[in-house]
């Protein structure tokens, strides 16, 4: 099952993010290439913390902007399956502030023990657009893959910041609307208290 749902920032596509048959047909939907991972929609920094390493700085980073527009690139933890990270090891994590995303991962954790894909809903090289509507023409006769649709109206914002920090190295991967200064102020004062 692929469910197009909202966040604060744009709507994204869904499946367990922990079944690699759900995933491929995601990607399969998307035109994305498997070698590329995807990031996961998790509730809290609990989750965050069974799926990756968690160091002070990532920590730091999670308490001062999640749940909001940040998804978090850190090393996977071992109970992650090889075929589900990057290639350099890592996974991205997000926790959204947007209510619907967060009922939706509420009650999809609780059923299935596993978090979501949070991938953009777009065709691979497409725009991303800002209604279920549009998103849906856009795939054309492959929309009907999509079997869940929670339409919470327009979404218009920039997509997440991301931000990978591996052995307390910090790198901006895409400045959204937190911006790049924002993060390395976070970590400034971070380091300050070591």
């Amino acid at each position: 099952m692929i469910t197009l749902y909202p966040t604060e920032t744009l709507y994204a596509l869904g499946v367990n993010a922990l079944d690699e048959g759900a995933v491929r047909m995601l990607y399969a939907l998307k035109g994305r290439s498997d070698s590329k991972s995807s990031s996961w929609l998790v509730r809290d920094i609990e989750d965050i913390r069974k799926y990756a390493e968690v160091g002070k700085v990532a920590e730091g980073i999670a308490r001062r902007f999640l749940p909001g527009p940040l998804t978090l690139v850190l090393k996977a933890s071992d109970d992650v399956p090889v075929w589900a990270k990057a290639e350099d090891g890592t996974i991205a994590l997000r926790i959204s502030s947007d209510v619907k995303a967060q009922e939706l991962i509420e009650s999809y954790m609780h059923e299935h023990n596993a978090p979501l894909t949070c991938t953009s809903a777009n065709i691979s090289g497409a725009p991303t657009l800002q209604t279920p509507q549009e998103i849906l023409q856009q795939f054309g006769p492959k929309a009907k893959q999509i079997t869940e649709i929670i339409d919470d109206g327009p979404r218009k914002s920039l997509a997440t910041t991301i931000v990978r920090v591996l052995d307390g190295d910090v790198s901006i991967l895409r400045e959204g609307d937190i911006t790049e200064q924002d993060i390395l102020q976070c970590v400034k004062e971070i380091r300050s208290d070591f």
